[in-house]
C-alpha cells in the first residue's frame, strides 16, 4: 500500500494511524518551495501535522518526525533516522527547539542511538536514530536512553562512495 507523493505537501494516508513507523528523511531537505501548503497545515493547529513548529525552511527532516508522530496509535512507536542537526539546532523558542520540546514533554523520546559513520552510502556524517513510543513502559517513563553504537560495525571489504561500513547481525 505504497504511495507517490510529496510527505509534506500531500498527506497520502490522512485519518489512517498505525502502530509502527520507520522513517529515514533526507538529511538538510530544502522546504522553501513547499512553504505555504507545509505553513497552511500549521496554522489549522491541532488538526494538522506541523502545529508544533516549523524549522527553518534550509532543513525539514524534523517536519518528517511530526508527520510519522501524527500518524501512531496512541500505543505506537517510531523509529526514525536524524543528522545531528535535529538534536541541536535552532534558537531556544525557535520551531527545531519546540518541536523538541513536544516531544520530550509527551515523553514520547525513547531512545537515541548514535550510529557508526560512514554506513550510509551518500555522507560520512554522525547520524542518530530516534527511536519515539507513544506508550513508554513504566519503567521507563520519564527517561531517554542515549546509546553510543558508533564503534558497533565491521569495516566493508569494499567500499561503496563514502559507505565503508556494515551494521552486521552481531554488531545489532
Amino acid at each position: 500500500n505504497m504511495k507517490i507523493g510529496n510527505t509534506l505537501t500531500d498527506d497520502q494516508f490522512t485519518g489512517y494511524t498505525f502502530d509502527y513507523c520507520i522513517s529515514n528523511p533526507p538529511f538538510g531537505v530544502d522546504w522553501k518551495a513547499d512553504a505555504k501548503k507545509v505553513e497552511a497545515e500549521a496554522a489549522l493547529g491541532e488538526q494538522g501535522r506541523f502545529f508544533v513548529g516549523l524549522p527553518k525552511k534550509s532543513d525539514g527532516q524534523l517536519l518528517f518526525m511530526l508527520n510519522g508522530i501524527s500518524k501512531l496509535k496512541d500505543n505506537g512507536r517510531m523509529a526514525i533516522i536524524h543528522n545531528g542537526s535535529a538534536l541541536f539546532s535552532g534558537s531556544a523558542g525557535g520551531g527545531e527547539s519546540e518541536i523538541r520540546r513536544y516531544v520530550i514533554e509527551n515523553d514520547w523520546l525513547d531512545a537515541v542511538i548514535q550510529l557508526p559513520n560512514d554506513v550510509f552510502y551518500n555522507t560520512g556524517i554522525t547520524t542518530y536514530v530516534w527511536i519515539i513510543a507513544k506508550n513508554k513502559p513504566a519503567h521507563r517513563e520519564g527517561k531517554v536512553q542515549l546509546i553510543d553504537a558508533s564503534n558497533m560495525y565491521e569495516s566493508r571489504r569494499k567500499n561503496i562512495g563514502s559507505k565503508r561500513v556494515d551494521i552486521t547481525e552481531v554488531c545489532r
